[in-house]
């Protein structure tokens, strides 16, 4: 089982509505589009450009929607992520650095940044070869993580610039005693309620948490 669906399935317990789990917004696409990003547009391509990513590349792949983990509805309006060890490399610690001042996150950068600096080694031996394969806009080795990093800076910047409360991340480092089994029931639901509302730019309050 994914671990993503456990954690999900807590959260909707938490907040009392069903997560969408096949959720596509037309402004979440697998390719950086002016019209999407607007003002930030030149900050995402000089983080491309970081990312050495390749235009060519970029430009004939498919066209593709990027699906979160989950979206929960009306009260939330708010995006989930939730990040396993995988996402935590040396290139997401490099996007952070391109995050504008101004955008709103429900999670902490700093410990973003300190889980990139302690599991790059791990993220990237995790999972099969196709992991750390090349990909079409990212063409070496280790592309497929520079990707992935690319990506969940989409997954930040985009939803408040278009209706949308920031993207909430669980890293799975912080809820280690529940994928144990350690707690468990009304225990992990507690734990999963102080976890939110302890988040940076917290998108939940006493009214609408169930």
């Amino acid at each position: 089982m994914r671990l993503e669906i456990g954690i999900i399935a807590i959260l909707e317990e938490v907040l009392g509505v069903p997560a969408e789990k096949r959720a596509q917004f037309e402004w979440l696409r697998n390719k950086p589009h002016p019209e999407h990003f607007g003002d930030t547009y030149t900050d995402i391509m000089a983080l491309y450009a970081e990312l050495q990513g390749d235009w060519e590349g970029t430009t004939t792949k498919a066209d593709g929607y990027l699906t979160p983990d989950a979206y929960f509805p009306e009260p939330y309006h708010f995006i989930f992520e939730f990040d396993e060890v995988q996402h935590f490399t040396r290139y997401r610690e490099r996007t952070l650095q391109f995050y504008p001042a101004d955008v709103p996150l429900a999670y902490e950068p700093e410990a973003y940044r300190q889980f990139c600096r302690q599991y790059h080694t791990a993220a990237l031996a995790k999972g099969p070869a196709r992991f750390r394969r090349a990909t079409a806009d990212f063409p070496y080795q280790n592309g497929r993580a520079a990707q992935r990093a690319f990506f969940d800076t989409f997954r930040d910047w985009l939803p408040p610039m278009h209706g949308l409360k920031p993207t909430v991340r669980l890293a799975e480092f912080e809820v280690t005693p529940i994928l144990s089994g350690e707690l468990t029931g009304d225990a992990a639901q507690a734990y999963m309620e102080r976890l939110l509302r302890n988040r940076p730019a917290c998108v939940l309050s006493s009214t609408t948490l169930h």
